[in-house]
């Protein structure tokens, strides 16, 4: 188990408080699960488990919203979870990310559970609005942010406090053959994620794109950061061209009336 101090122990559990409001307010991008990854890493002195297994829940979590109040697997937390499980018991990040899934799955009916709450706190602050208490409807509001902070916040305590020793006794008492069905299934994941994002792109007009990234990733080794440089140059062309072809076009449209 990898040593670990006061300070990164309170920073995590800060930050799992933090992501469920940060979601469902300012929104300023912390609780995607990349960045999750990236920060916990960042915490506990290891960037690249943290990108890995972010990145790949990351996957997981696209084309999935909330549509409707809708409650959807919560990735976010999973991947804080998984990465400091991941790095404190020295696990690889496949066996992290299968972690991940179900942590993310359980959040469902947390979520469930807030909204339910929240019914209830909307309902209370009506009735103090027909009697015009204003202040016990600040109070309903703080109520539902503290309550919106603790379903995120509460898990990721509970697995920063007993998570690791639970997992480890967990993990000698796995048998070898089981865990080696867990990194394959970590390494599938991915892949799993992308056909998900695939299904709701327009795959059949931009197919040569696709081709000519996967050329470069399979055939010339290219690495990833190398094929995603190239594909936001070949957007800046594509939108370049577009915004010249919109001011010919608005040209000609133009000249033509004047002819008239």
């Amino acid at each position: 188990m990898e040593n670990i101090n006061f300070i990164q122990i309170f920073l995590i559990i800060l930050y799992g408080f933090w992501i469920n409001y940060e979601k469902n307010s300012t929104m300023f991008g912390t609780y995607q699960p990349v960045t999750c990854g990236f920060v916990v890493g960042l915490i506990l002195g290891d960037i690249r488990t943290g990108l890995m297994v972010g990145g790949t829940l990351q996957l997981m979590s696209l084309g999935i919203s909330n549509f409707g109040g809708a409650s959807v697997p919560d990735y976010q937390t999973a991947t804080i979870v998984a990465t400091y499980i991941t790095i404190i018991t020295g696990q690889k990040p496949e066996v992290g990310i299968t972690i991940g899934i179900p942590v993310a799955l359980f959040m469902v009916q947390l979520d469930i559970f807030r909204n339910t709450l929240g019914v209830i706190l909307v309902n209370k602050a009506e009735k103090y609005a027909n009697n015009k208490q204003y202040n016990k409807i600040e109070l309903m509001q703080y109520i539902g942010i503290l309550l919106t902070c603790a379903t995120t916040g509460i898990p990721v305590l509970l697995a920063v406090l007993f998570g690791p020793e639970l997992v480890n006794r967990i993990l000698l008492i796995t048998p070898e053959w089981l865990m080696k069905g867990l990194a394959v299934a970590g390494g599938l994941l991915p892949a799993v994620g992308i056909g998900l994002l695939l299904r709701y792109l327009p795959v059949k007009k931009y197919i040569s794109y696709l081709l000519i990234g996967f050329a470069l990733s399979v055939y010339m080794k290219v690495p990833m950061l190398g094929i995603a440089i190239v594909g936001i140059a070949i957007s800046i062309i594509l939108y370049k061209r577009s915004i010249e072809l919109e001011n010919t076009n608005v040209n000609t449209v133009i000249g033509g009336n004047e002819d008239e």
